[in-house]
């Protein structure tokens, strides 16, 4: 008796012990099979990851369906270390035997302040949740894919020019203090530095200044200093002179991305010199005679008046004569 009470407790505990999964997995309809992949273009290749863009960055993703029978519902979702905000379809639909293409897009990442070359991982998961006419009540089936993405190389300067606030004099020098900071995101060289200004007569010594600056190379954040003096003629009029000074990126010269050139601009009050006053030596006359260069010619021109007035002066005489005669 006891015999056939365990051979009961026995069965009981082999049927309980049975797993109901797989009772029910029987009743779900399983796909002959679906994909997915990344789409790799321009050389690219799983094992470069992708470059990251200014504003937004899309990636590329495909779903394959290789059932016959029916079309298949995937649920998306999205991860990424970038911090970056990622936006793409939640769920799709591909159809029997086909190929579909989707989009992920990355954005609101300030790239100029990530450090070149910096990498992140993202990831994306697609859930099956129906196939065919049949939903899908169970995670029968699911795929992910992962990739990076990488920070490119950005290239910006930012020149500071010091304002100059006190009002220049004609016919004196001046130095204009200039700051270039490296405002990218990846070490940088100064291609080549130009000066501009819209007045007639102010010259700037630009050879040694340009000759300091260019070539020097400069990390992320960091600046270099350097003055330009300028020469204002003792002719030069009174007027608001505007200056510009451009610099060119060396590493976009070279394909790197960012700003070709980058432009800082002042303004300098220049003064006329008052009316009277001492020349500049250049201008003065070099000879013995501190007197003016024509004053030869002034004083000739002033005793030839006096021969030209005794013709007449003689025939009013010889009239007047005649006259007090008679």
């Amino acid at each position: 008796m006891q015999r056939a009470w365990v051979g009961v407790i026995l069965c009981a505990v082999t049927l309980f012990s049975l797993p109901h999964s797989s009772v029910s997995a029987q009743d779900i309809p399983t796909p002959v099979g679906w994909e997915m992949g990344l789409v790799y273009s321009d050389g690219a290749s799983e094992d470069d990851p992708f470059q990251l863009e200014e504003g937004e960055t899309s990636i590329r993703f495909w779903i394959r369906n290789d059932n016959l029978a029916g079309d298949i519902d995937v649920t998306l979702d999205y991860d990424s270390s970038s911090g970056a905000t990622l936006s793409g379809e939640e769920t799709v639909t591909v159809g029997s035997a086909s190929n579909d293409t989707f989009t992920l897009k990355l954005s609101n990442l300030d790239l100029w302040s990530v450090s070149a070359g910096t990498v992140y991982d993202f990831e994306i998961n697609g859930q099956l949740t129906s196939w065919g006419l049949a939903p899908v009540v169970a995670p029968v089936s699911s795929q992910n894919i992962d990739g990076e993405v990488v920070v490119p190389e950005l290239h910006r300067w930012q020149i500071e020019i010091t304002e100059i606030e006190h009002k220049i004099s004609a016919g004196t020098e001046f130095n204009l203090q200039v700051d270039f900071r490296n405002i990218g995101n990846t070490a940088d060289k100064l291609q080549s530095v130009s000066i501009e200004d819209d007045c007639p007569v102010l010259s700037p010594d630009d050879d040694e200044f340009t000759d300091d600056l260019t070539g020097t190379l400069t990390q992320p954040k960091e600046s270099i200093s350097s003055s330009i003096v300028f020469d204002a003629s003792s002719t030069h009029p009174t007027r608001l002179c505007e200056i510009e000074v451009t610099v060119r990126s060396t590493g976009v010269a070279n394909g790197g991305l960012g700003d070709s050139s980058n432009k800082g601009e002042t303004v300098v009050n220049v003064e006329a010199r008052p009316v009277g006053a001492q020349i500049d030596q250049d201008d003065a006359d070099v000879g013995d005679d501190d007197g003016p260069q024509n004053q030869e010619q002034v004083t000739s021109d002033n005793f030839l008046v006096f021969p030209n007035l005794l013709a007449p002066i003689g025939i009013a005489s010889a009239a007047w004569v005649r006259r007090w005669r008679k």
